[in-house]
């Protein structure tokens, strides 16, 4: 009995992990989108002629920024009865340390 409840417990867990999935496709894809743009941009500015350091730091930047801008947007609109969660949430998603 033991060990069939816990192939259930993981089970139920695994069944629990998979509604995320349509959240981690679109977020998959919402980077690959934001890649593609920025490599392009990055293709142009090295056909014009412009330095490979200047290049990789605007593409590192253009990257930066578009991953950022919905959290910051986020954090400057948020109603203050919701603010402090959305800071939490913020911290736990971007400022998480290494263990």
């Amino acid at each position: 009995e033991a060990i069939v409840d816990a192939g259930v417990q993981s089970f139920m867990h695994w069944i629990d992990q998979r509604s995320s999935v349509p959240l981690i496709q679109q977020l998959n894809a919402q980077a690959d989108e934001w890649r593609m743009l920025e490599i392009s941009r990055a293709k142009k500015m090295l056909a014009k002629g412009d330095p490979v350091e200047a290049v990789l730091e605007a593409l590192a930047k253009g990257l930066t920024q578009k991953m950022l801008h919905g959290t910051l947007a986020e954090l400057r609109s948020a109603d203050p009865a919701h603010r402090e969660q959305t800071m939490q949430a913020v911290q736990r998603l971007f400022l998480r340390q290494e263990r």
